[in-house]
């Protein structure tokens, strides 16, 4: 490979590709070469060559590398605010552009954390499809925080979440109320039972998310609002483990409504009626803030918030979404 010129940041407009400077948002975004060559599909060796080569244009170093550690300089920072108003103008043309095919064609990114992108988004996108056949369409699951860190670096279109990161460049959006409730298996001896309390179960196994999950994070917030210490017998990382775990005797375990519509219907499991439950949480749209969305993004939302998708077979009524 031959060494790389330098040559005068006057000559950035003549010299620097587009596909150098999303090599350099991705690499800047995540603070990792490797990271980013993942999230763009190159070999690390090409992201390294390509930022190089913007280095050599620019004149300076863009980023300090002490081992694996990767860190902005005063230049990479600088260069980091113009190259991401660049790749928005840029993505706002493409949106324009789009605009003139309206939903007959295009991509819908979407992303859901865990309990709403099982139970409630696979219908909506469903309904959707059938209504825009050309569109082509995809759903990604995962952490609510991950999930919203690949709407800030334009890899999803938007995600729907419980509680949003706070970044000026998001969007919220409210969506729908989810409900949080206690569960047990039907022949539990708490079932049927009324008036009870947390304090009444902090002597009983509970099975319990992931730490970082949102149904995680609601539960233990209302354990502290109570004053009470639950106790946890087992993680699992999906509510249908949890759900098979509760019938199976292991425990109690709170989960969404969403997710237990069906159990519930065939008489499975227990509500159990306790203080304080169910817990309310709330369901939200984030997006980039644009000045303008891509005709499937904002169609989306629409037909979202609109409610006419329906709701999960099992799953109790929708609520009207939030205002």
């Amino acid at each position: 490979m031959p060494p790389l010129k330098r040559t005068h940041p006057a000559s950035l407009g003549r010299n620097v590709t587009l596909h150098q400077a999303r090599v350099f948002k991705a690499v800047a975004d995540r603070l990792s070469f490797s990271a980013a060559a993942h999230d763009l599909k190159l070999s690390q060796p090409s992201v390294s060559y390509q930022v190089k080569e913007l280095e050599a244009t620019v004149g300076t170093d863009l980023f300090d590398r002490l081992g694996k550690h990767v860190s902005l300089t005063q230049a990479g920072h600088l260069l980091y605010g113009y190259v991401r108003q660049t790749l928005n103008v840029i993505d706002e043309a493409e949106v324009a552009l789009g605009e003139l095919q309206g939903l007959k064609r295009g991509t819908l990114k979407v992303g859901a954390s865990t309990t709403v992108g099982i139970y409630v988004i696979p219908a909506a996108l469903g309904a959707f499809k059938k209504l825009h056949p050309g569109l082509a369409i995809s759903l990604e699951i995962g952490a609510r925080g991950a999930i919203q860190e690949k709407v800030l670096r334009n890899e999803l279109d938007l995600a729907v979440v419980g509680p949003p990161l706070k970044d000026p460049d998001l969007v919220v959006v409210p969506f729908v109320t989810d409900e949080l409730v206690v569960i047990a298996p039907r022949e539990h001896p708490l079932a049927g039972r009324r008036g009870l309390s947390l304090h009444d179960l902090k002597n009983e196994p509970f099975l319990m998310r992931e730490e970082g999950s949102g149904t995680r994070f609601e539960v233990e917030k209302a354990a502290r609002r109570a004053k009470v210490k639950l106790q946890v017998e087992m993680e699992l990382g999906s509510n249908g483990a949890i759900k098979h775990a509760v019938e199976s005797g292991l425990g109690l375990a709170i989960l969404s409504r969403y997710a237990i519509g069906l159990e519930e219907t065939a008489g499975k499991l227990a509500i159990l009626d306790v203080e304080g439950f169910p817990v309310h949480r709330q369901w939200n749209i984030v997006h980039l803030k644009r000045h303008r969305l891509a005709a499937p993004v904002a169609g989306f939302i629409e037909f979202l918030r609109s409610g006419e998708w329906g709701k999960p077979a099992g799953s109790p009524e929708l609520g009207s979404p939030a205002e």
